[in-house]
């Protein structure tokens, strides 16, 4: 994805083999741009529904649509 494409509660699906350890889940945008005092854009804040929020870079996040679960419902690994 690109800077322009985000926005916050996008459903969102980090690419596999990812450097962080969490390729292939899938989560929701949070916010976008710079965080803990830097200047600079440099990646997502990504909720994984765990007790974890990640930053991951827009090249390794994919669009998804969760439009087809039912409401409250979300896909994890088990």
């Amino acid at each position: 994805m690109r800077w322009e494409e985000l926005k916050p509660e996008q459903s969102v699906r980090i690419c596999d083999n990812h450097d962080s350890g969490f390729g292939g889940r899938c989560g929701r945008v949070v916010a976008i741009g710079a965080f803990i005092g830097i200047s600079e854009r440099i990646g997502a804040l990504i909720d994984i529904h765990e007790p974890l929020l990640l930053i991951i870079e827009p090249e390794a996040l994919d669009e998804i649509d969760f439009e087809s679960l039912p409401l409250g419902w979300a896909e994890f690994d088990i």
